[in-house]
C-alpha cells in the first residue's frame, strides 16, 4: 500500500510550491489505497464508505486505534469527493485517475 520513490520524486519536481506537492501525495496515496481496496472487475468508482471502513479495519496499523481509523475515514472521504470530481471533469472513471491527471490539476489550480 502506498506510493512508491517514482511517484514522490516526479510530484516533487514539479514546480508547484511545498503544500501543494504535500496535497499532491496524500491525493495519490488515497488513489492508491482505493484502487487496492476496489474489487477485480469494478466499475472503476471509488470504493463506497463501507467498502472503505472495512478495508481500513483489515489494516493492522489501523485495526487497533479507533481515533486513528475515524480520522482516516475523514480523510478517504475527502479525497474521494476531489478524486470523483477530477474523473467527472476528465470524463474517466475516478479509478482510472493518473498520478499525471492529478499533477496536471494540480498545476492547472495553481495557474489559475
Amino acid at each position: 500500500m502506498g506510493i512508491d520513490r517514482a511517484a514522490i520524486e516526479r510530484i516533487d519536481s514539479t514546480l508547484l510550491p511545498q503544500l501543494d506537492r504535500h496535497h499532491l501525495r496524500v491525493l495519490s496515496h488515497c488513489l492508491d489505497s482505493f484502487q487496492s481496496m476496489a474489487a477485480p472487475g469494478s466499475t472503476g468508482a471509488i470504493p463506497d464508505k463501507n467498502q472503505r471502513r472495512r478495508w481500513c479495519q483489515q489494516q493492522p496499523v489501523v485495526a487497533d486505534d479507533p481515533a486513528f481509523l475515524d480520522t482516516l475515514l475523514l480523510q478517504l472521504n475527502a479525497a474521494a469527493d476531489q478524486l470523483d470530481q477530477l474523473a467527472l471533469e476528465l470524463g474517466k472513471p475516478p479509478l482510472a485517475l493518473t498520478l499525471d491527471d492529478l499533477i496536471s490539476a494540480a498545476e492547472a489550480r495553481c495557474r489559475g
